[in-house]
């Protein structure tokens, strides 16, 4: 084989080796993640499509949209975030997740996150909200739930944050009330649920206050402890009670059901509540009844009670 047919040859599987390839790359199956219609092998939409994005006071009025998933605040004055208007249809971003932090260089530069649809849609932060403040240092993640009007988005985070890498789990503890009798001793404080009024009692010394300097989570865990002075008698109906945590008059959904089957009740009961800045009052409340009707007059003893509060 002469020089020039060598060269030739191996110019020829040169060409038909780049052909191969950029034939196979050509018609190489493109691949989509929640999208119809992928521009590359590997298209991803939803959350982790957008980006990580540092904001500061040259834009303090922010709408998030479908390029935004974690957005961090750096600035002095504060800023608003707007929650995207819900979509119907194609387009629900169902499921959708917004991660903002505050990393203000002041303690006044708060975030304030509210709803481009204000007065349509809601936040869901423990009851429906139109918007929701991020006090400096604090991190949250809210959800879309797919929704178009009502409680369209959920605030299922809210935290303090450390620097500028990560955020804190780590709680510190408030005592709200404690009572307890000594030990062998007789419970000296007494109350009675007389009919009709047997629902939403307060429990005596079962109550207090906490002041929140900033919008706060708080993990509440209450715990309580009574005796029965008057025990039913043999042929009676077996009595149901609920103690609950009420917090400035509202039911919090943190309670426990427990059924009358001795001379003593005992309580045990915790969840995660959200409350705004200021002054808050708690109570425990006790309810009862059974399964035919309205419960008899009943008095008890309270032997102990204990409220903490953990953020």
């Amino acid at each position: 084989m002469s020089q020039k047919d060598f060269i030739m040859k191996q110019l020829f599987l040169i060409l038909l080796l780049y052909g191969t390839g950029a034939m196979s790359q050509n018609t190489a199956i493109n691949i989509g993640v929640n999208t119809k219609n992928p521009g590359s092998r590997l298209t991803v939409n939803g959350s982790f499509a957008g980006d990580y994005k540092m904001v500061g006071d040259e834009n303090r009025d922010i709408v998030l949209d479908d390029s935004n998933f974690y957005v961090a605040y750096r600035g002095y004055y504060g800023a608003t975030f707007k929650l995207p208007k819900a979509i119907s249809g194609p387009g629900n971003f169902k499921g959708r997740i917004y991660r903002i932090i505050n990393n203000g260089i002041m303690q006044m530069g708060t975030i304030k996150i509210t709803l481009e649809a204000l007065g349509v849609e809601k936040i869901d932060a423990e009851g429906d909200v139109d918007y929701i403040v991020v006090p400096q240092g604090y991190y949250v993640e809210l959800v879309s739930k797919g929704t178009t009007t009502g409680t369209t988005w959920e605030l299922f985070k809210f935290m303090p944050h450390v620097g500028l890498g990560g955020y804190s789990e780590q709680f510190s503890k408030i005592t709200i009330f404690k009572y307890e009798v000594p030990k062998n001793s007789s419970p000296q404080l007494k109350f009675t649920l007389s009919p009709p009024t047997v629902t939403d009692v307060a429990i005596p010394l079962g109550t207090g206050s906490i002041y929140l300097q900033q919008p706060t989570a708080l993990f509440f865990h209450f715990s309580a402890g009574l005796s029965l002075i008057n025990f039913f008698s043999p042929g009676d109906y077996y009595h149901f009670y609920r103690c609950e945590l009420f917090i400035n008059n509202t039911p919090t959904g943190i309670f426990q059901v427990v059924q009358e089957h001795s001379k003593s009740l005992q309580f045990n009961a915790y969840g995660t509540y959200y409350l705004p800045a200021g002054m808050h009052n708690v109570e425990l409340r006790l309810s009862s009844w059974h399964d035919f009707g309205q419960p008899r007059n009943m008095t008890y003893g309270v032997l102990s009670l204990s409220l903490y509060g953990h953020m």
